[in-house]
């Protein structure tokens, strides 16, 4: 098999004739989109990694630049620059530019946001806090709600965008679930709905795949709520199995979906031996079979991991 056939058997729920590998970091903000580009498809083939994840660098700075928000009713009177902002125009080229140098040799999926988190950003970027925007959820949640489904609304249109560039999915960063922030039930009230508008836009595709990755922030203790995603849309699911109490196999009774994960990204990754990364890895893939599932870690990994500890994991894979 081949990258993409080996990642379309995975989606597909059926035995690969190998699990396949995937890691990914943020890459200094100094490259250029050039070298950006070329970065991530060097990962892919001298690693030996199974997708591309096209890393959003920007953090949503310039697609909230200039909205500052001091009381929750400036939600309701946000103005959005849409397609016509650099943030767009920078994540539309680099997509292009890594689906030409790799040449349809593995799938490519860029990083989705989540609205939630882009209201968060919003907040960052002009001086003022994620708590303050957590009060401001308390205090006029509906006011919020209006700004959120705006964002939704435009992160609607990049994600059909960036699909009908070429790109075979999205790999949607799903935030906000950690407990300390909401309650199950305000949760989905106030978080879920904008998810669902966004990973919905890929499911207008017959042949594009959402890849769920459910995020905790380092404020937070990198916890989250995972089984609060039982139902999404997704085609593969990723969460942090070493700080929640969902652990891989579990995970896959109830999302009913493949699965990627099970690294630890804060542990054997960077304090093991490559050894003992080789040794967990198939620990892993024994425990959780080849059938409808990937090897990767709970999330990012340090961008100055040296390679060999990956290239570790992509090698126990293939002995397997």
């Amino acid at each position: 098999m081949n990258k993409v056939d080996r990642m379309k058997a995975v989606f597909e729920n059926r035995e690969p004739d190998r699990v396949p590998v995937g890691f990914w970091f943020h890459y200094p903000k100094e490259l250029s989109l050039e070298e950006r580009a070329q970065a991530h498809v060097d990962l892919c083939r001298k690693v030996g990694t199974d997708i591309v994840k096209v890393m959003d660098d920007n953090f949503g700075a310039f697609f909230t630049q200039g909205i500052k928000i001091d009381k929750p009713s400036d939600w309701r009177h946000i103005q959005l620059p849409g397609k016509d902002c650099s943030h767009y125009r920078n994540m539309t080229q680099l997509i292009q530019r890594i689906l030409e140098k790799a040449g349809g040799e593995v799938m490519v999926f860029p990083t989705m946001w989540s609205p939630f988190k882009i209201a968060s950003f919003t907040y960052l970027c002009s001086g003022s806090t994620d708590q303050q925007f957590m009060e401001h959820c308390k205090e006029d949640p509906e006011s919020v709600l209006e700004g959120v489904k705006a964002l939704a609304e435009t992160l609607q249109e990049w994600t059909r965008d960036y699909l009908e560039l070429g790109s075979s999915g999205i790999y949607y960063s799903g935030q906000f679930s950690e407990p300390q922030r909401f309650d199950e039930e305000v949760w989905s009230r106030l978080v879920k709905p904008s998810d669902l508008a966004v990973l919905g836009v890929t499911k207008e595709f017959t042949d594009k795949y959402n890849i769920v990755h459910i995020c905790g922030e380092v404020e937070f203790g990198f916890q989250s709520s995972p089984r609060r995603y039982e139902g999404y849309p997704g085609d593969l699911f990723n969460w942090d199995v070493h700080r929640t109490d969902l652990p891989l196999e579990e995970g896959r009774a109830v999302f009913q979906k493949p699965i990627l994960g099970g690294l630890d990204n804060h542990g054997v990754l960077i304090e093991g031996s490559l050894e003992e990364i080789r040794e967990e890895s198939k620990r892993i893939i024994g425990s959780m079979g080849k059938k409808g599932f990937m090897l990767g870690a709970d999330c990012t990994v340090p961008a100055t991991i040296d390679w060999a500890r990956l290239k570790a994991a992509v090698e126990a894979a293939a002995d397997i």
